[in-house]
């Protein structure tokens, strides 16, 4: 878009690359255990995940990630789409 690498667009794909650059999930895979090697002790062990590729991510993924509150402007807050004002 002018600056920078010219084949690279900010979009989904890029945002996600930057959270998964610094670990922050945005809808990581679950890994589960193998019950046959579990043991007692196992079963109190934190869950582990895996990031799921930045590419395979669509904007979709970060509205419904439980690890992002999305903000929109909503008739609570009193928006009101009237009175915006448009530039013709």
């Amino acid at each position: 878009m002018g600056s920078g690498d010219p084949t690279r667009a900010i979009c989904s794909n890029l945002i996600a690359q930057a959270f998964q650059s610094i670990r922050y999930p945005i809808l990581p895979v679950e890994l589960k255990q193998n019950s046959a090697s579990a043991t007692n002790d196992d079963a109190f062990q934190p869950t582990a995940f895996k990031p799921r590729h930045y590419s395979l991510l669509t904007p979709r993924d970060f509205d419904v990630s439980p690890y992002f509150a999305i903000i929109k402007p909503t008739v609570e807050c009193g928006f009101n789409f009237h009175d915006l004002e448009w530039v013709e």
